[in-house]
């Protein structure tokens, strides 16, 4: 009888775990947003967190089920106990068995309290032991090779700081230390760019509602409330595109809402923050991207978004002065990179972090298919289009308070929207 059970039982339980095992490969663990896949210190110590928890649970899961298995199989019904009287014990249990329940409960919550606490206190802030090699002296100069400083004297012995800042439905970087800021008017929409092997201490504020920033392979969410000042951390230790995301709902396109980091190494950050100061190059006398800036102009383009050395007034939208150089479009929701030619990479180097560069065709298409369906174009059908981030604000934007420009409704012809993106490519 109870080899007929235990085969009846095993004929379940194993292509059970068979599906659950199939999903534990390497290659389904090592996606674009694993939390299993830590590339820096804040990920890795989660990760070690979550661990200690799994074997635990596992541990009780065998003793507690083993146990009920046990009990179901030498209690079981059999023929003829009908017959028999039942079983009633006497008494109220053992008192060694319930307090050594008791201090094995109290135990497994000691097991996880104390990683967990280690964790929270490790992940909150830069550790002191970071400090001596991340800080800007140790690794940037500041003074440049042009002569030109880098930084001020006065926070040379800071660690890297990043001021997140995060709108519906984009997040805005500035890196206050390096003359990276709004007031400045040179910010970084959507693509963080940090040092490889370098504690970054971030600031995280929300300029709307509550927003969530999350790199799952190098740190955990942290939120970004309204009023309130956040901080974290975070560390990458291997060159590549990370890839991140709103984890907190805060409107319509919350799920269009994500974020890409590129970790470089010392010296390619170093000439990025310059490339990111330079001015935006003007366009061809007479050229589409000529015509193409003078629509920006004529379109209000130029109320919410700034153009380094050519339109300096917007400051609500992205800032646009180098829109050609990034990878991503649309909140990191468009991708501008081949996507034949990106799987092919990521799977020849087994590393989703591996990146090709930005591919013009399609970041023209993008461009055309960003700026003609936000809100209000329409189809060959005359019918409102599909957008691609629901609810974005741009060319229908109903919260500023001014006469004739409460609701803004722009609208664009196909040539238009040509000029617009020939002009955008020019900003790299």
């Amino acid at each position: 009888m109870f080899s007929r059970l235990f085969q009846r039982v095993a004929l379940f339980v194993a292509p059970f775990c068979l599906f659950l095992l199939s999903g534990c490969s390497k290659e389904e663990l090592t996606v674009r947003q694993s939390t299993l896949d830590p590339k820096g210190p804040v990920a890795q110590m989660q990760y070690d967190v979550f661990m200690d928890t799994v074997w635990l649970v596992v541990v009780l899961f065998v003793l507690v089920g083993g146990l009920l298995v046990y009990a179901v199989i030498k209690f079981r019904a059999r023929p003829g106990d009908e017959n028999k009287p039942a079983i009633v014990e006497e008494g109220h249990g053992n008192p060694l068995i319930e307090i050594g329940l008791i201090t094995a409960s109290i135990g497994a919550l000691v097991f996880i309290a104390i990683p967990t606490l280690s964790a929270i206190w490790y992940t909150h802030d830069v550790p002191d032991e970071a400090v001596p090699t991340s800080k800007l002296s140790a690794w940037y100069p500041r003074v440049g090779a042009d002569g030109k400083e880098n930084y001020p004297k006065s926070v040379e012995e800071e660690v890297l700081i990043v001021d997140v800042i995060g709108k519906q439905w984009w997040f805005r970087f500035e890196y206050p230390q390096l003359g990276l800021t709004s007031d400045a008017k040179h910010t970084v929409p959507n693509e963080l760019v940090i040092p490889r092997g370098k504690a970054v201490r971030i600031n995280l504020r929300s300029e709307d509602v509550i927003h969530s920033f999350w790199i799952p392979k190098i740190a955990g969410k942290v939120d970004l409330m309204p009023g309130r000042k956040n901080i974290m951390w975070i560390q990458a230790d291997q060159v590549g595109h990370y890839y991140g995301q709103c984890a907190e709902f805060c409107g319509d396109s919350h799920a269009y809402m994500l974020f890409r980091v590129e970790v470089v190494e010392p010296a390619a950050f170093d000439a990025w923050v310059k490339a990111q100061k330079a001015p935006a190059p003007e366009p061809t006398p007479g050229s589409k991207a000529a015509k193409g800036k003078e629509i920006f102009a004529a379109k209000t383009c130029a109320m919410c978004h700034n153009v380094g050395g050519q339109f300096g007034a917007g400051m609500f939208g992205p800032d646009l002065t180098h829109v050609a150089s990034r990878k991503s479009l649309a909140g990191a929701w468009l991708d501008n990179r081949d996507p034949v030619a990106q799987r092919a990479l990521e799977k020849k180097e087994q590393n989703t972090e591996a990146s090709v560069a930005v591919d013009p065709a399609i970041l023209k298409a993008n461009l055309i298919k960003w700026i003609g369906s936000s809100g209000t174009s329409h189809g060959a059908d005359g019918k409102l289009s599909k957008d691609v981030k629901p609810g974005n604000r741009m060319h229908y934007y109903a919260m500023f308070n001014v006469v004739g420009l409460n609701i803004s409704k722009q609208q664009f012809t196909a040539e238009e929207l040509d000029y617009l993106a020939e002009y955008l490519l020019t900003l790299k």
